[in-house]
């Protein structure tokens, strides 16, 4: 009997479609890498979170044809091992849209119209009126990495009447985007955004992208929002950028170390905003990472082409 295992725990509720489309498919939820290291053995399909991938267990998936990911990125997969043993990975592009988008929406509304500053004052039943705020109408906001999640936020920021610039690599027109730069556009981005958010993957090109060259072709004004991955900002330049006032202040949900090390400098800024890599996480999540791999299932079994193919050498 062929078989499919999960590399977590999975409620039954979102199994009653992959055992309505494999009927004759071995389902297997381990619960975590330890019982996924003695199951992996002979499945032909795994599914697991980004993190759980480990070079161990990949080396004894001797029959895995195909890497379902629960995650967007797919930079802690060993991709080289992958790539060697011929194995397809998808990863849960486009899920993740509507909460992260929100997550961002979040932020540039607490910044705007004062809500931190003022969730503070109530802390210590002090009223107070005086903080400087502002809106979101009219603003520009620059969007590193036009793919779903960004251009949900493009939606969204229309939606606030604002100007919406975007960034990716063919210069591509999309909806909700005033205007497209290629990647050599980057500068010109970054000087004209009151909110740069970066939505790229981790890849060797992308690492440490945004450093103190970008930080310093940003208005002084304007704020730098991360929901992609840590390590495409140099967090030294970043640290710097927000001490010495080359931007406004920074909402960030990840960092090159997770968890954030408690002696970071982040963690006391009064113009920054943290979230605990929490952005895309939603009581839907199961739903639409589920929903996403049965699709997908079901074009595999018809030997039709996977949504969300990774390549191994652009790593997303």
């Amino acid at each position: 009997m062929k078989r499919i295992v999960f590399g977590t725990r999975v409620s039954e509720k979102h199994l009653v479609r992959t055992r309505e489309i494999a009927p004759d498919w071995e389902i297997v939820t381990t619960g975590g890498p330890e019982g996924t290291r003695d199951k992996i053995g002979g499945a032909e399909i795994y599914v697991d979170w980004a993190y759980n991938f480990y070079r161990e267990i990949i080396e004894r998936a001797d029959q895995v044809k195909w890497i379902q990911s629960l995650s967007a990125g797919v930079d802690r997969l060993p991709m080289d091992l992958i790539k060697e043993k011929g194995i397809v990975v998808t990863n849960a592009s486009g899920i993740h849209k509507i909460q992260i988008s929100e997550n961002v929406l979040g932020y540039m509304l607490m910044f705007v119209r004062g809500l931190n500053r003022f969730y503070e004052f109530q802390r210590g039943k002090k009223w107070d009126n005086s903080p400087r705020t502002t809106e979101l109408y009219e603003k520009t906001m620059g969007i590193i990495g036009a793919g779903s999640i960004g251009s949900e936020i493009a939606r969204l920021g229309k939606a606030f009447g604002m100007k919406v610039l975007g960034l990716r690599k063919s210069g591509k027109p999309e909806e909700y985007y005033d205007v497209m730069y290629t990647s050599n556009g980057l500068k010109e981005l970054l000087a004209q955004s009151d909110f740069v958010i970066s939505c790229i993957p981790l890849t060797g090109e992308t690492h440490h992208l945004l450093g103190e060259e970008e930080f310093r072709a940003m208005k002084p004004t304007a704020y730098f929002i991360n929901i992609s991955r840590g390590g495409v900002v140099d967090e030294k330049a970043l640290i710097k950028a927000l001490k010495e006032g080359w931007i406004e202040g920074a909402g960030l949900d990840v960092f090159e170390e997770e968890p954030l090390p408690l002696d970071s400098p982040l963690w006391d800024m009064p113009n920054v905003i943290i979230t605990p890599h929490a952005a895309g996480l939603t009581d839907r999540y199961m739903e639409r990472a589920m929903g996403l791999f049965n699709d997908n299932l079901e074009r595999y079994l018809k030997g039709e082409d996977l949504i969300n193919v990774v390549d191994p050498d652009l790593g997303y």
